[in-house]
Formats: structure tokens, sequence, C-alpha cells
């Protein structure tokens, strides 16, 4: 790394009064990883490398890497006294240039093609839901939708990660019990693609690491469906492109624009290809089942909550994906969002009439009348509609494209071997590989 960017991060860690960091990169499969240093070796240090074999990222013959701090994300680690964070691109050892695979790098390229060519950024404000659970993963208490204390006694978990967010400047919006008994919902506000992903991985730390460090041994999972007869944990994704004094999703007299619809068909043409990314583990397909208000009909509507992407009655400048779960790679998943809606307007594809109809309550006969495809029912189908895409070779590259499949298909077999997922239960198998999810 270069001397410029170790003192910037050394003033920053001073300013916030840290003797440790943190430097924290995301794997293939979307965890959080990191590695600490104390701020003296840090100051002497000309790289940290990582074997990114053991990570996702590369074959072993050919596996060492560095992390490379961003300055500009450096704060403090509120669980740890005396210690900052900061995440890291991923780089060869070589050229010291981005490694293909990186997820931040990933997005970011996805992001500069956007810029070049519209002279815009993708902006994104994820929903992220959760259950509060006790140690024998059971809800904590039987509150639902907007209910309050004391008879939603998450609520005071839910207030010591607000507090949490506010301490390490991560901007949220709302924040309230969900429909699911001791399910909560943070909506953020809208930062730029990488910075918005960021702040996804850092929530899921704190969230976990509130509930582990200041609560009577809850736990907090984001599993897409901990219950098969209870709601969901979804990664709503509101979408947003704009300049610096322009807005592409909305008309000047507040009608949404050509080049929204155009990225509404985008993305969804590639809907199905891009599941398993936004959806990637077997308890995904789960949660996306008609009635229980997950998307699974690949349409779109005007404040439509049953669309695969709704565009808000009150605010036609946003555009809300309402697929992805918080099992994804949240960088993979605002790459091919990003991508999917670009190809959209570059071939100025045309979307379907908007859904003005409950697709829930349709039949097989009449959505095939409609038009209205489903979007695919298991991993397995997900992840052969992803094999044959263009789409999502071209924006991870061929290696990690095959990667990802086969890790991905191995599961599935490794699933399948034991369980029927034909069977509506969530199985023992699920609990243990997910539920820290």
């Amino acid at each position: 790394m270069s001397v410029e960017i170790r003192d910037s991060i050394i003033k920053k860690m001073e300013k916030i009064g840290s003797k440790y960091l943190l430097l924290q990169f995301t794997g293939a499969d979307g965890n959080l990883k990191g590695v600490e240093l104390s701020k003296r070796a840090f100051s002497k240090i000309e790289q940290v490398g990582v074997d990114g074999s053991s990570i996702g990222f590369l074959r072993t013959k050919r596996s060492d890497m560095i992390i490379v701090p961003d300055p500009s994300t450096v704060t403090r680690v509120p669980w740890q006294e005396k210690t900052a964070c900061v995440f890291c691109d991923l780089r060869s050892t070589g050229t010291h240039e981005r490694i293909a695979t990186d997820p931040r790098g990933i997005l970011s390229e996805v992001n500069r093609s956007l810029f070049e060519e519209f002279n815009a950024n993708y902006y994104a404000r994820p929903e992220m839901e959760f259950y509060v659970l006790d140690s024998e993963y059971k809800p904590v208490d039987t509150a639902t939708y907007m209910a309050l204390p004391p008879r939603d006694r998450g609520y005071f978990v839910r207030k010591m990660i607000i507090e949490t967010l506010e301490l390490v400047n991560l901007p949220f919006k709302t924040f309230h019990s969900e429909v699911g008994k001791s399910q909560h919902e943070i909506e953020f506000q809208a930062l730029p693609a990488v910075a918005a992903a960021d702040g996804v991985q850092m929530f899921k730390q704190i969230s976990k690491m509130v509930a582990l460090n200041q609560t009577e041994g809850f736990i907090i999972t984001f599993m897409p469906k901990p219950f098969i007869d209870d709601a969901g944990n979804g990664m709503h994704v509101h979408q947003m492109v704009k300049g610096e004094k322009s807005d592409l999703f909305k008309e000047s007299d507040g009608e949404i624009s050509e080049f929204a619809l155009h990225f509404i068909a985008g993305q969804l043409k590639h809907a199905k290809e891009i599941a398993a990314i936004t959806n990637p583990i077997v308890n995904s397909y789960r949660r996306l089942v008609p009635g229980i208000e997950a998307p699974v009909y690949i349409t779109w509507g005007i404040a439509n909550r049953t669309a695969l992407i709704r565009v808000p009655g009150y605010e036609s400048g946003r555009l809300e994906f309402r697929a992805a779960d918080a099992a994804s790679n949240i960088y993979f998943s605002l790459a091919l969002l990003l991508a999917a809606g670009l190809e959209g307007v570059r071939k100025k594809l045309e979307p379907p009439a908007p859904a003005d109809f409950d697709a829930d309550l349709l039949t097989p006969n009449e959505l095939k009348e409609k038009n209205v495809d489903l979007l695919p029912r298991t991993l397995i189908d997900a992840l052969e509609k992803f094999k044959q895409s263009k789409l999502t070779k071209s924006v991870l590259g061929k290696d990690l494209h095959q990667e990802f499949y086969e890790a991905r298909k191995l599961e599935w077999e490794q699933f399948t071997s034991q369980y029927s997922f034909e069977k509506k239960e969530i199985t023992p198998w699920e609990i243990d590989r997910y539920i820290d999810c």
C-alpha cells in the first residue's frame, strides 16, 4: 500500500483513539473476513497478504493476494475498545491491481461503466429483516408487525443496534418489528453502491455482536426462512441512479422515466439468471413461495407489493427489487442488478404493462394468459439458469462464475443426499448450516 494510504488511516486512528486496526474484506461466499494488527505494526508494514484459496477467490497454485485498505471507510469498532476497522480491496501480489474476483472491485467496475456512459452513479437502500431468537433458536416474543414493548421484547435489542449504528455513522431510516414473531426490520438511507454494500456487511456484524455481548443469550439470524409457517427474512433493495444534478429514474414532472422503464425491463429479463446470486442458498427458496408476501412472480408494478420490482406509488425516483435475501454476497447482488438494468437501457428493452393485480390470487391458467412467469423454485433450478447466463459470466468473470456454480451445486447435492426439498419443513441441516447467516 502507498505511504499516503497508510498515513491517512493512521491519522484517522489517532483521531478516534485507536491502538489496533481490523482490516475487513468480504469472501466469495459473502461472509465478512478480517485480520487485526496494532497501529505500530501497521505503521511499518508495506502490505498484508492473505490466502485467497481459503476464502473462495483463487486456486491454491496461485492463491496469494494482498488486501489494501480504503481510507474513506475507517471507523471505530464499537464492541472493542481502542480498535478501528477499515474495508479493503483485494489485489494481486505482483501488479497490485485489483484481482478480478474482488467483490468490491466487481461492483465498482459495473458502476464505473454506468458513470462513463451516463455520468451517473448507482445508489442502494437495503431493508434488512432478521429474527431475534433465544439460545434454542426460538422467537423471544410473539410481537408481530409494528408492535410496541412490552410485547416487543426485541425492541431493546433493536434499539441497541440503532445506537451502535450511530456510533459508526451508518445512516438508517426507519426501524420496527416485522410480520413474523420476533422479526424486525431496519431500513437504511440511500448510499452509493459500494458504501451501501459495506454498510450491509457492517450492519450484520454489529447486529450479531450486540446480541452476543448485550443480551440474555439472544442471537440474531438473517436466515431467509428459519420457520416454515412464519414470514421469511428478505433484503429488499431500493435502487436509484443519479447524476450530480439529475435523477435518471424520474422525469421533470415526477413521472417514471424511459431510462427507468428500460432498467426494469432488463432486470425482469435476467431475473431468473441472477436468482442464484440474490438468493444463493437452499433455504432461500423456502422463502420464495406464493401467498406469503414474498415476490415469486416476475412482474413490476406501481405500489404493488406482490411484484418482483415495485415502484412506490408516492416516489417514482426509485425501484424496489424485492426478491434478494441477506444470505447473498451483497456486492455481487448489487453488481448483477445494476448490470441487468443497464443492459435493458442499452438495448432499449420495454417492460410489460405494470401489474395492477395480486398475482397470488390468480390461477395457473390466468397467470399464463397474462404472461406472468415465476422465479426459480429451487436452488438447482436457479443454478441451471445462472450457468447458461452470459450476463452473470461477463460480470463475475469466467473463473469465479464456474467456481460459484460448482460450490452451490455441491451444496444442493449435500442437502438432497439427506432430504427432499419438496417436504415442507425447515430441516436440521438448514438450521445447522444457515442459522448464523
